[in-house]
């Protein structure tokens, strides 16, 4: 019974966050009753399905991601896939508000700071799909809870915990990798200590050596994919002009056809049907062609630095826009939308390079195929996702919150104070700003990307308003300390909630001489008693 008391206490101290992650688990109950088993994101969802059935890992992106999906095959459902997603999805609400109150936020404004994981239909809509997303945006929030849950001296464990999730989830989206090092120069800055560090850059080596020995066993080149330079290349076809790069003669066929003007996003040059891509012999995701393209793209960039910029600039102002934006394409933006669940968006019978079908490939691992959306619940979602979520705007206005938190801590301590340098908006700051930036540098804007970046970017605005901690300045010598504490107070929800220390017992006073004749005091003003 008591358990139960406690229980019933802990849910009464923190009832607007309770009301709010209620909310979130019924939204995403209603998710998963009205589009079932999953959300399908066309040949993305396929490939790693095929790398979950075969454990081979892709050439053309990270497969991580399939070995999550081979670990939970033997549940031969797709609905235990996407309810561990969104698990992953509630865990990080609470993981949000659990470091904020720890910080000093009330429970107001920590519940605020999780709504847009726990409420926004975009990201239960990225929960549900057959994506890595969710599994990287909870790797990525979970590595910023461990490397900030403990203000003064963070236990070692916990660094090399940080820097092993932060290292898998690159296995998941390459983004991981320049947060992973932002983490170890974080450490290096804030004065972490060598050891911390050192333990932390082994641990983090062992999942990423891991991966390139696996892709080395099938494909035998010790790298991750045969991509980077693929993704890096089409960034540049919006502003390539070969007369300026004067690529040599075995990197011209890979020169943009279009004038400026009429190029399409930087993503679509890998995937239309007239590629330049299509010039070079061989397959599109090999060791040849990649380096191949590799090479156009730094001759672009370094002969168009302005060029470059300008295009980056352009494309990252696009996860601040108040609508979402149709980048790179109206049909890819719709792929984030209720509405278009159902949609083919690669024909079940399209053959996958291992010969089988994707058809067949759904079938092995949860033995049904496509999205079927059942009313009514299918259609509350299509009219949630109208309204509920963060504008690109209000995204922008968090991150200048968060930024005024860094440069309040610099304020306060000095540019050049080393331990606590930035505060504890830094990191979940600069993780925020790879996210949304790295994508941008080395591929193309999409809307996914961006909304990878919320839970940091909510972290780093709500940590900006964090209570500093205050040191308890020594007594003069010769001057007693004073042995009464503060009186207990009772938490309540718009407080934190450690508890008080006990009183300590006040020393009785001196009796005072007492004439012979002065009558007894009342029983309420001795000592040991209160008034009421």
């Amino acid at each position: 019974m008591n358990r139960v008391a406690d229980a019933w206490s802990a849910l009464g101290r923190h009832r607007t966050f309770t009301a709010v992650f209620s909310l979130g688990l019924a939204l995403r109950v209603v998710t998963m009753l009205g589009f079932r088993p999953a959300i399908w994101f066309g040949g993305d969802s396929a490939s790693y399905l095929s790398a979950s059935l075969r454990l081979i890992p892709g050439t053309s992106r990270l497969s991580g991601y399939g070995l999550m999906l081979a670990l939970l095959r033997p549940f031969h459902s797709f609905y235990v896939v996407t309810a561990v997603q969104h698990l992953m999805g509630l865990a990080m609400g609470v993981m949000i508000y659990a470091l904020l109150r720890r910080y000093g936020l009330p429970a107001w404004g920590a519940t605020l700071a999780a709504l847009p994981v726990l409420l926004s239909a975009y990201q239960l809509e990225l929960e549900h799909e057959i994506l890595p997303s969710a599994a990287f945006c909870f790797f990525v929030t979970l590595a910023v809870v461990l490397s900030l849950w403990w203000r003064d001296e963070r236990p070692v464990w916990a660094t090399v915990s940080a820097a092993v999730v932060l290292s898998v989830s690159f296995t998941f989206w390459p983004v991981g990798l320049p947060i992973l090092v932002l983490f170890l120069l974080y450490l290096a800055v804030r004065r972490a200590g060598w050891r911390a560090l050192a333990a932390g850059t082994a641990a983090a080596a062992v999942p990423l050596a891991g991966y390139m020995l696996w892709f080395n066993q099938t494909y035998h080149h010790l790298t991750f994919s045969y991509s980077n330079g693929i993704y890096l290349w089409s960034r540049t076809m919006t502003f390539a002009d070969c007369a300026v790069i004067k690529p040599p003669p075995s990197e011209r066929g890979l020169c943009p056809n279009q004038p400026v003007a009429q190029r399409p996003a930087a993503s679509t040059f890998i995937w239309e049907g007239d590629s330049p891509l299509n010039n070079v012999h061989g397959k599109k995701f090999s060791a040849p062609t990649n380096a191949l393209a590799m090479g156009f793209a730094r001759r672009a960039i370094l002969a168009q630095p302005g060029a470059y910029a300008r295009a980056v600039l352009h494309d990252t102002a696009l996860s601040f826009a108040w609508n979402i934006p149709s980048h790179p394409s109206v049909m890819m933006t719709h792929r984030y939308e209720f509405g278009y669940a159902t949609h083919p968006w690669i024909a079940p019978g399209a053959r996958l390079p291992h010969g089988q079908t994707v058809a067949a490939d759904q079938i092995a691992y949860g033995g049904e195929t496509g999205t079927r959306a059942v009313e009514p619940f299918a259609g509350w979602m299509r009219g949630y996702q109208r309204f509920a979520y963060l504008r690109g705007t209000l995204v922008g206005v968090l991150l200048l919150i968060g930024l005024g938190g860094v440069i309040a801590s610099w304020r306060r301590g000095g540019f050049r104070r080393r331990a606590g340098w930035g505060g504890p908006a830094l990191f979940p700051w600069l993780a925020s700003v790879a996210l949304l930036l790295v994508p941008v540098m080395t591929a193309d804007f999409s809307e996914r990307y961006a909304l990878l970046a919320v839970p940091t970017t909510c972290l780093a605005a709500a940590l900006a308003f964090a209570r500093t901690p205050t040191a308890s300045k020594p007594a003069p010598a010769g001057e007693a300390t004073p042995a009464v504490a503060p009186a207990p107070t009772t938490p309540t929800e718009g407080t934190a909630s450690a508890p008080a220390p006990e009183p300590a017992p006040e020393p009785a006073p001196e009796p005072a001489p007492t004439p012979a004749r002065a009558r007894a005091p009342a029983p309420s003003s001795l000592p040991g008693h209160s008034r009421s």
